[in-house]
């Protein structure tokens, strides 16, 4: 019998056949486990890891879902790009649309960070552009770009959602309005906060179109959707804008509106404070038009600095003046810029430069023929008494531009005193000339300043270095011993108005968490925190309507508590019943109503010191200027303070800018551009948005 039948010969080769492509699958497996290795990690799941670059991927093996099609792509499509030796595969449809997909969206990307117009996609030179460095890709229409630009929006939206959700504190608002060559105006939106890591962060909520920006109700609505969309209620510890773009109507009916939509916030009093940079942008504005003598000497550095930058002549003769007067030995001097009509640090600059060549301008008038300009010995002067009001004010604007987390709370109320103290400096010695500028230059910043500088000063004591010390130093240096007492006592009252606000809300918080709702948690009313007798400043500089009220029932029933009972369920009668009977505090006693603890001594009790006293007992932190982190240090002492620290993450956080870094010193209100505008509301603000998240690392 034939050992070897013509059938099974046959089927020996058809089997061969069959075996080649699982040959070379196994071939590519090996290749991608030569390229990879899998870990497991701590918390159970299994990843693989670039032996070239360290990237990982998920992986799942041993079942249906398990694959390396994804680990594979990594080497196909040359993503690593630190292996010596990529084999670069030519990738099937289905890698092809994968490769599509990915570069969409790094376009996506690259028209939100860098504001180009979303019909660039469509314009011909760009298209050929993109065509010649990658053939196979498609350019994307208009509206493909514009909906992976949303797509993105939407799904870091998510993120920064979670972010807010797991906070230690509340969120600070700020509102910044823009105008446009149309009708309408552009509320941005800002929240800052403390993350869960304890790093002061801050994020553009929203962008919304204002219909009616010069209404007494503009920007109700703003807010009211920032409240909404991300949750916010009865989380807003304060809002900050800028008065000089809306009117004081629309900041009171503002104020009445977040104190009802927000009452458990301070007690309903929030801070209303005017925009920092605005403050000192108008300051340097009337600065440096305050009389026309001074407009007259400006204009004429002004123009000496023009003339020598962009004559040839005239600039080749200042330089060679400038070898004949300046020693090597000396400094050089500052360059000579023209200034920007819309930046008033720019102004402040030119200033100074023409002033360190005032000699040299001098010289200038005599040599050079095409230089026709004369500035006197007394208008020089002038500029001179100018630069030192503007280096005040430039010093200040300067704290806005630091990195976010050197831009805590406690630090502006340092510079905010350094800067009172400087103006009456300058008003007790007299510039030369300059008299009534300077003293009307203090009035506006005392005007400011008695609006914010309870929270300031609140905030400062959330400092360990300082506490109460620092606010008693800067007001008897500023008021004398006498009248600082009535500044000191204001923001100590302050302090523990705000510290009983906080424990009251924890303790409804610690009944929550044991599975009670907020209806169900019956709530003694305490007399308004942060309100001031006899007329004094309040948190927010003036009173609301809302807290007028309010303050006026507790004071007629200040020795009643006020209870609430709403939907009490029978399950908890025998609890609720036990509140009604103990529910006083006050410092460190418990005080008993009614009958429950008849057999219980109040001596018993030992009395423990409060958190706020224990706080400002302690020594103060032994720490310098240059490496002291506040916020690291309540984030390692927030399980001795819980209460304190969470009024320290709110505080420290509180904005008194409305205005980005780079905008700090701009003279005029942003404008939205002709483009932007044209954009369906929906889109601008998920431009506008993502590209805040991208700029601040959220993606």
């Amino acid at each position: 019998m034939d050992p070897n039948p013509p059938e099974l010969v046959e089927n020996k080769v058809i089997v061969e056949i069959d075996t080649q492509p699982i040959k070379r699958r196994r071939k590519k497996k090996s290749m991608v486990w030569d390229h990879f290795t899998t870990e497991t990690t701590t918390s159970g799941t299994t990843k693989a890891f670039c032996n070239h670059c360290n990237k990982s991927y998920a992986y799942m093996s041993g079942g249906k879902a398990s694959g390396t099609s994804h680990l594979k792509r990594h080497i196909e499509l040359g993503i690593c790009d630190k292996c010596p030796k990529t084999n670069l595969l030519v990738p099937n449809n289905k890698k092809q649309r994968r490769d599509q997909d990915g570069c969409s969206r790094e376009m996506a990307k690259m028209i939100i960070m860098h504001d180009y117009p979303l019909h660039m996609v469509e314009h011909p030179g760009f298209a050929s552009f993109v065509k010649a460095l990658r053939p196979q890709y498609s350019v994307s229409s208009f509206d493909a770009v514009r909906g992976d630009c949303v797509e993105m929006f939407m799904s870091e939206k998510q993120k920064l959602s979670e972010l807010i959700g797991d906070i230690p504190g509340g969120v600070n608002l700020t509102v910044d309005l823009w105008l446009s060559t149309q009708s309408v105006g552009y509320a941005f939106v800002t929240g800052h906060f403390v993350d869960k890591d304890w790093r002061l962060t801050h994020r553009l909520l929203n962008v919304s179109v204002v219909a009616c920006p010069d209404s007494d109700s503009a920007l109700n609505q703003p807010v009211a959707r920032c409240l909404s969309e991300w949750k916010l209620e009865g989380r807003v510890s304060s809002l900050t804008l800028s008065q000089s773009s809306v009117s004081k109507a629309c900041v009171d009916n503002l104020r009445g509106f977040l104190s009802f939509r927000n009452q458990h916030v301070l007690n309903g009093q929030l801070l209303m404070g005017e925009c920092y940079a605005r403050v000192l942008s108008s300051m340097a504005q009337e600065a440096l038009a305050a009389d026309e003598e001074i407009r007259e000497a400006v204009k004429k550095v002004r123009d000496s600095v023009k003339c020598v930058t962009t004559n040839e002549a005239c600039g080749d003769k200042f330089e060679e003046v400038k070898r004949l007067f300046q020693p090597s030995s000396s400094a050089p001097y500052r360059d000579l810029l023209i200034d920007s009509q819309g930046r008033w640090d720019t102004s402040y600059e030119m200033l100074l430069a023409g002033y360190e060549h005032r000699q040299l301008f001098s010289c200038l008038e005599t040599c050079c023929p095409g230089y026709k300009i004369s500035i006197s010995p007394e208008e020089w002067r002038k500029i001179e008494s100018l630069c030192l009001c503007l280096k005040v004010l430039y010093e200040a604007g300067e704290v806005l531009t630091r990195p976010n987390h050197l831009k805590t709370a406690n630090c502006f109320y340092k510079e905010m005193t350094k800067l009172q103290l400087e103006l009456s400096h300058h008003t007790a010695v007299g510039e030369e000339g300059l008299g009534n500028l300077v003293n009307s230059l203090r009035e506006k910043f005392d005007l400011y300043w008695r609006g914010c500088y309870l929270v300031a000063a609140v905030a400062a004591v959330m400092d360990p270095r300082y506490k109460m010390q620092h606010v008693k130093e800067t007001f008897t240096e500023s008021y004398g011993e006498e009248d600082a007492e009535e500044w000191i006592k204001t923001v100590g009252d302050a302090v523990h108005d705000l510290y009983h606000s906080y424990s009251d809300h924890n303790l409804i918080d610690s009944y929550v968490d044991d599975g009670f709702t907020e209806t169900e948690v019956v709530v003694v009313a305490q007399e308004p925190h942060f309100h001031q007798d006899n007329g004094k400043e309040q948190l927010g500089g003036e009173t609301s309507p809302q807290s007028e009220q309010t303050t006026e029932s507790c004071c007629q029933h200040e020795t009643q508590p006020k209870v609430e009972k709403q939907n009490v369920s029978e399950e908890y009668q025998d609890h609720t019943s036990f509140m009604d009977d103990v529910l006083l505090e006050e410092g460190s006693t418990l005080v008993t109503v009614g009958d429950s603890f008849s057999d219980f001594e109040i001596t018993d009790i030992p009395e423990m010191k409060p958190e706020l006293d224990q706080y400002l007992d302690d020594g103060l932190v032994s720490k310098s200027e240059e490496d002291f982190d506040v916020l690291g240090w309540w984030r390692v002492n927030s399980t001795n303070y819980p209460t304190l620290s969470k009024m320290a993450a709110d505080l420290l956080s509180v904005p008194f800018s409305t205005v980005s870094a780079e905008s700090v010193f701009d003279t005029e209100v942003k404008q939205m551009d002709s483009y932007r505008t044209s954009l369906p509301r929906g889109t601008l603000e998920a431009l506008l948005c993502t590209k805040d998240w991208l700029k601040n690392q959220t993606l």
